[in-house]
């Protein structure tokens, strides 16, 4: 308890060396920002002289003067906050905007093909569905020339059936590339 108090006996007044105690702004001191006589804002802080260290406003523009050159540096530096630009990349803003505008285009361009394999298998079922309504004659049971014309259409059906599926697989393994 008593090195507290020998504490206590040396601490000084922590303020400017020509101010006093009493003059010090204490933190529960109400100020009018108007003044009484002119009814309008003072061209000066009401505790103005009365603040500890006499120079904190010059020092306080001047730091936030450096804080702010050193914003502009930064981002002049490293582009702007939220760009997607990391801190260690080389590219500036025009580079990441015209990188950013030739993704959008080749993004275009994948949606455009996808739509136009889309369109094509749209095409190929509507032509597996017309070969598929193609009436084949029916063959004469007792003519075997008939019976071999039937037979020959039916595998040419078969056949343009086959191919039209195969391309539509094709199709769409070529449409999966995309999703």
């Amino acid at each position: 308890m008593s090195s507290m108090k020998d504490l206590l006996e040396k601490m000084t007044f922590a303020g400017e060396p020509k101010q006093k105690p009493g003059d010090q702004v204490r933190g529960k001191e109400k100020f009018d920002m108007i003044s009484p006589i002119l009814g309008k804002k003072p061209k000066q802080h009401p505790a103005h002289g009365r603040l500890v260290g006499g120079g904190a406003a010059e020092e306080y523009e001047e730091s936030v003067e450096h804080i702010a050159d050193q914003l502009r540096k930064e981002l002049e530096e490293y582009g702007a906050l939220g760009s997607g630009i990391s801190s260690g990349s080389s590219m500036d803003r025009t580079e990441y905007a015209q990188m950013r505008r030739d993704q959008k285009v080749q993004q275009q361009q994948a949606d455009s093909q996808e739509d136009d394999i889309e369109d094509q298998i749209k095409g190929l079922t509507q032509q597996s569905l017309a070969v598929s309504r193609q009436p084949v004659p029916l063959p004469n049971p007792n003519d075997p020339a008939s019976i071999q014309q039937f037979a020959a259409a039916s595998r040419q059906k078969k056949a343009e059936k086959t191919q039209i599926a195969n391309q539509k697989r094709a199709l769409n393994q070529a449409k999966k590339q995309f999703t």
